[in-house]
């Protein structure tokens, strides 16, 4: 049996538990760039409610862990006044709860079900004065232990990853008040079709995933180092020895909450209305019943397309994102909103079950494009033009950066002449297009095709833009003539960095922390995920005009689309798989006056399926091409590229997928 993939989807993470972990291990290490202050221990304790989900459903039953008390202690590290790391013991007592899903009678009493979690979270703090919010990642285990009478019942212990959100209010000192939500992802034995039915019909799901939520008030206590309203901010200029190309010498901009909050308000209600109203999707109809049900139904996967899951939503994520950002928050702080937006629209803007995949693309993938388009739309306006000019910077902005365009339109920064922010442009920015043709082999529909690259380059880590998320990143994308027309995308910007010797040697290394967005659509490998990357950057200056640049990069993905079937699976109705995974990449480069002019990169990944048909995935890629500058700007060039893809199924495996390709192609660069 072949069920290699060869229909693909029109163009548009390491276990699920590791990947937040990671996250978190970036918010700590970056925190070590800000002010030390003297090492604050806080502890506390919590009461409050816990709100489970349905673990299992057939035609027949429909078993949930209900409502209950949650309670526990908590003990946390301060690292500086942004960023702290803390281990949380809670303990919650709802009860099992079997109903019949047709008439909603109970099918038998209710047992009580201890569930207990133990977890670690990199929290990062923000705001001024006694009032502080936070919002962090973390990584644990959860143990349910049920007391069915007449039942040997045993504890079952498994992974667990949250997201927290919540803040204090400082009484003194040293004492503070707390509230804290939280939602927490569990593993559980992969789920069969099941039919959810109400009133408006039924629908199917499948999963593998048992959430649930806490929200609970208490106090903290907090020993050594200043008050929390007296903590110093953090130095601008980084720990590196090495100088920012362009370093902010004017206050933050203002942070307008409410203008914020109603942007996504909008970002919610349009788009639900346009569907409920205009287009009719079954999707929208959405009442009480249908919140009610979703919190009920906790997280799975669902069915939509390739290109809905991977592209559309991180545009919506970055439409949050940029409602937050260009009014005044920070990165992190703009995903904390991001992360919210996803949230609300998949528990009360849709009645279907609410999709984890959803939430990894849009506030992942909202992220880094929305820090991105937030960026270059700085780079394009210009406070200081008028006339033409200003209309065209002005709408150039807009159509990169919406959400920005329309703060300006809202604030009237688009006709208002002032000074331009320090950081509009990095140290370097380049811009270049390639122009020519591939052959591609493995059998495909249409070998010979003309080829588009586009390619650009901000900022640049050697240069000391290493200190806050995407100071430097790259982006590129391929369109072939034929097929899906966008066959690649990859993009990467920097979290944070560390420069790990002298700045003035010939021989240099930076450590780093890296956000990415992977996509490849090719006759072997249909797959798109967001990234997260650690690893070290090398430039060797070879001589006047040649610097060696290398990459060696652990990745993890919490959960990637990788296609695996020529049909749909009528369990999913997918036919590609979700799945958490990691592996490393190799690149090397060779510059001439800044120009590349030889490339050689080599990728691994492995994938565990949580979600879909196969088993596990593969997935390889070899890459190099080389250039000739025929001037400043012009230049001619060849290049080659090999991907596989080795599929496992659960009682048999097919043999390896491979594309392999050449191209020639002119460039000209900006």
């Amino acid at each position: 049996m072949n069920v290699t993939a060869r229909h693909r989807p029109e163009a548009a993470g390491l276990s699920p538990w590791l990947a937040p972990a990671l996250v978190a291990a970036a918010f700590l290490l970056a925190g070590g760039a800000a002010a030390q202050d003297t090492g604050r221990w806080e502890v506390g304790a919590f009461a409050g409610g816990s709100f489970g989900t349905r673990i299992y459903q057939n035609e027949s039953t429909d078993i949930a862990i209900g409502n209950g008390a949650a309670f526990g202690l908590r003990g946390a590290w301060n690292i500086d006044r942004s960023f702290s790391l803390e281990l949380t013991l809670s303990r919650a007592t709802p009860r099992l709860e079997a109903i019949s899903p047709s008439t909603g009678a109970s099918l038998a009493p209710s047992a009580p079900v201890d569930v207990t979690t133990y977890e670690v979270n990199g929290l990062y703090g923000f705001g001024e004065g006694r009032v502080r919010g936070y919002m962090g990642l973390g990584i644990g285990a959860m143990t349910l232990h049920p007391f069915v009478p007449g039942v040997s019942a045993e504890s079952d212990t498994r992974p667990v990853v949250n997201i927290a959100l919540g803040g204090k209010v400082f009484l003194n000192e040293r004492l503070a008040l707390r509230v804290d939500g939280r939602y927490r992802f569990r593993s559980a034995s992969p789920g069969t079709s099941t039919v959810i039915c109400g009133d408006l019909g039924c629908y199917g799901f499948t999963t593998n995933l048992y959430s649930s939520a806490e929200i609970t008030g208490g106090v903290s206590y907090r020993f050594g180092g200043p008050r929390i309203w007296d903590l110093p901010p953090a130095p601008a200029s980084p720990t590196s020895t090495a100088v920012l190309a362009a370093p902010s010498r004017r206050p933050a901009p203002k942070e307008r909450f409410f203008a914020t909050a109603g942007e996504i308000a909008l970002l919610e209600v349009v788009p639900w209305a346009y569907s409920r109203y205009v287009t009719k999707e079954d999707f929208a109809f959405i009442s009480m019943a249908t919140l009610k049900e979703n919190f009920k139904a906790g997280f799975g996967f669902d069915a939509d397309s390739f290109d809905m899951n991977q592209s559309m939503h991180p545009f919506h994520g970055s439409l949050y994102f940029n409602a937050a950002r260009s009014n005044g928050y920070s990165y992190w702080e703009s995903g904390a909103f991001t992360m919210a937006g996803s949230l609300i629209w998949e528990f009360g803007m849709e009645n279907t079950q609410p999709s984890i995949n959803d939430l990894v693309n849009t506030t992942l993938g909202g992220m880094s494009r929305g820090e991105m388009a937030h960026r270059i739309g700085i780079m394009l306006r210009d406070n200081r033009a008028t006339g033409v000019t200003r209309f065209w910077r002005e709408l150039s902005g807009l159509v990169v950066d919406p959400m920005g365009g329309l703060n300006r339109l809202v604030h009237g920064e688009m006709t208002r002449s002032f000074a331009n922010p320090d950081e509009r442009f990095p140290s370097r920015f380049t811009f270049v297009t390639d122009l020519g043709y591939r052959h591609v082999t493995a059998d495909a529909d249409s070998p010979n095709q003309a080829l588009v690259s586009l390619s650009a380059i901000y900022g640049d880590e050697f240069a000391g833009e290493i200190r806050k998320p995407f100071d430097s990143f790259w982006l590129e994308a391929d369109l072939a003539s034929a097929g899906v027309g966008l066959t690649r995308i990859e993009g990467r910007g920097i979290l944070r960095g560390w420069e790990l010797g002298d700045p003035k040697a010939r021989l240099r290394h930076i450590f780093g922390f890296f956000q990415e967005y992977e996509y490849f659509n090719n006759e072997s490998q249909v797959f798109a995920a967001q990234i997260f990357a650690a690893g070290l950057l090398t430039r060797y200056t070879v001589g006047t005009d040649l610097q060696l640049g290398t990459d060696v990069m652990a990745i993890a993905f919490p959960l990637a689309a990788i296609e695996t079937t020529n049909f749909l699976n009528p369990e999913t109705g997918r036919s590609y798989d979700f799945a958490p995974g990691g592996g490393l990449r190799l690149a090397g480069r060779l510059y001439r006056k800044e120009q590349e002019i030889l490339r050689i990169g080599y990728g691994l990944a492995y994938a565990h399926t949580a979600n879909g048909s196969s088993s596990s995935n593969v997935l390889q890629f070899f890459r190099a091409s080389a250039r000739l500058p025929l001037g400043k700007n012009l230049g001619m060039g060849a290049g080659y590229s090999w991907y596989s893809r080795r599929t496992t199924y659960s009682g048999f495996q097919e043999p390896a997928g491979t594309q392999s390709e050449w191209r020639l192609f002119a460039s000209l660069g900006l």
